[in-house]
């Protein structure tokens, strides 16, 4: 009985890892389908490099959820502190995320400051 529902969590991790890294790869990809975005790209260049990086994460598999609810924060941090702005769809793909990663445990990712985009490379 146990080992069904192991079984059954590693698949719902797997299925959230699975849409989770699709919204990642929607969201780096509307960095270039927006004109606004590719004119500024220099303001939102280190947002779109650290979903790259996190992107990394989940290829290897080095706890990909957790790197997502920081970048949720990191991401949230940098529009506050630059007063940049999102398209519709960004901001909509940015809750998703921030909903699908909110009860993910981040004690296994680095713990530096918010606005570090160190934070998302290997070290």
């Amino acid at each position: 009985m146990q080992a069904f529902f192991i079984g059954s969590s590693a698949q719902k991790r797997d299925l959230l890892n699975k849409e989770v890294y699709q919204e990642l790869e929607q969201f780096y990809c509307s960095f270039f389908s927006n004109i606004y975005n590719e004119l500024n790209i220099a303001k939102y260049k280190h947002i779109r490099d650290a979903i790259g990086l996190v992107m990394r994460k989940f290829d290897a598999c080095d706890h990909p959820l957790a790197y997502t609810g920081k970048l949720v924060m990191y991401i949230q941090g940098q529009l506050a502190l630059n007063h940049l702005q999102l398209t519709k769809q960004q901001r909509q793909l940015l809750h998703k995320l921030a909903d699908q990663t909110k009860n993910i445990n981040l004690n296994f990712v680095y713990s530096g400051p918010l606005t570090d985009a160190h934070q998302f490379s290997s070290i």
